[in-house]
């Protein structure tokens, strides 16, 4: 990493046009693929969730209350994983039972939005995942944070 630390890219949203104003990249070498190991993402326990999330949620037709604390948080299983994690022993890998629907934290993992103004967010990086910089991996420029990320941004940017 670079002397930015782990931070990623610079970005402006507008959120009346669903835009992106302004996109700085500080790191031109991260990689990243899902691995489907659920080793760090999904065994941390459940993260707080917006009223966007829920609602995105309650379109899976489940009894919210069955997966939500009081601090609308999800819920973790005995072990600490996210009650929404599942294992496919076929294809011996994990899965997300709401995967189409899980929050926008979920969906930018490994990568963190930290709010710079009301408008802009540092997109950094959560080093610690299976998925960064692995031989099949994905180089982690504009179009990946457009195709991969963006959604996930607009949808925090409106919490």
């Amino acid at each position: 990493m670079d002397s930015a630390g782990e931070n990623i890219a610079e970005l402006t949203l507008n959120s009346r046009t669903k835009q992106v104003e302004k996109l700085k990249l500080y790191q031109s070498n991260v990689r990243f693929r899902c691995q489907r190991c659920a080793t760090f993402c999904c065994k941390l326990g459940g993260p707080k969730l917006s009223e966007k999330d829920v609602r995105r949620l309650k379109q899976v037709r489940i009894n919210l209350k069955e997966f939500l604390d009081v601090h609308c948080c999800l819920k973790n299983k005995e072990d600490g994983s996210c009650v929404f994690l599942r294992f496919d022993t076929k294809n011996n890998v994990y899965e997300c039972s709401v995967y189409d629907f899980r929050p926008a934290v979920c969906r930018l993992y490994p990568f963190h939005a930290e709010r710079s103004t009301p408008n802009s967010y540092t997109l950094k990086l959560i080093p610690c995942c299976n998925g960064l910089n692995t031989e099949d991996s994905e180089l982690v420029n504009e179009n990946f944070i457009m195709n991969h990320l963006l959604t996930a941004l607009f949808d925090l940017s409106l919490m």
